[in-house]
C-alpha cells in the first residue's frame, strides 16, 4: 500500500511541476519571444514615453475636445479589476433609465440621433473601441472645442477606421485613446506650423 501511495505522490508532484510550472513558463517565454506588446498588455505610451493606457482597455474621456468611450459597466467604470457587464436585461428598468440619462446628457453635443454604443455598455464594460458612427456623431463638438474644420476632424476618424477581425468578424471599428491621440498630435502639429 505504501508502494502505490509513493507512486501516486509522485505522479501527482510531476504532473504538478509539468502543468503547473514548465508548461506556463515555456507559453509565457514563447509569447513574450514572438508577441511582446501583445504579452505585455498592449500598452500604449506617449512621446515622453510615459504610459498612457492599453490598446485593449478601454477609458473614461470626458473632456469635451476628446472623443468619448462606452460607458462602462465594470465596477465603478472602466475598472480592469471588475470587469463585467451590467446583466441587466433588455425588460430591466434600471437599464433604461441609465439609457435615458445617458441620451439626455448625450442630447446637450447634437440633435442628430445618438448611436446605439454611445448609450450602452459592451459585455466586458471595457471595449476600447466605438463605431465609425459613433465617432462620427461626436465629431461637431470636438471641431468646435478645438476650433478646427468638422472635415478635418472627420477626415482624422477616416484614417482611424479599423476593418473586421480577419476582415470577416465584427464590424469596423475605432479605438477612442488612439483616436484621441491622433487629435492631440494632429492638431499640435497644425498649430506648431502656423
Amino acid at each position: 500500500m505504501l508502494k502505490v501511495f509513493f507512486i501516486a505522490l509522485r505522479v501527482c508532484l510531476f504532473t504538478l511541476l509539468l502543468a503547473g510550472l514548465i508548461y506556463p513558463f515555456a507559453v509565457t517565454g514563447v509569447a513574450y519571444l514572438l508577441f511582446y506588446k501583445e504579452a505585455m498588455g498592449s500598452l500604449v505610451f506617449n512621446d515622453q514615453n510615459i504610459l498612457i493606457g492599453s490598446d485593449l482597455i478601454g477609458q473614461n474621456f470626458k473632456t469635451s475636445g476628446y472623443f468619448f468611450s462606452r460607458p462602462s459597466a465594470a465596477g465603478k467604470g472602466y475598472d480592469a479589476i471588475a470587469s463585467s457587464g451590467s446583466n441587466l436585461g433588455p425588460t430591466s428598468k434600471e437599464l433604461l433609465t441609465q439609457i435615458r440619462s445617458r441620451v439626455d446628457e448625450l442630447k446637450k453635443d447634437n440633435s442628430e440621433p445618438i448611436p446605439l454604443d454611445l448609450v450602452t455598455s459592451s459585455g466586458s464594460g471595457l471595449d476600447p473601441h466605438i463605431t465609425p458612427e459613433a465617432a462620427i456623431w461626436q465629431a461637431p463638438r470636438i471641431a468646435l472645442q478645438r476650433g478646427v474644420s468638422l472635415e478635418r476632424i472627420i477626415s482624422i476618424i477616416e484614417e482611424f477606421k479599423e476593418p473586421p477581425q480577419f476582415y470577416i468578424f465584427g464590424n469596423e471599428r475605432i479605438s477612442v485613446l488612439k483616436l484621441n491621440l491622433a487629435l492631440d498630435q494632429y492638431l499640435e502639429t497644425q498649430d506648431s506650423t502656423q
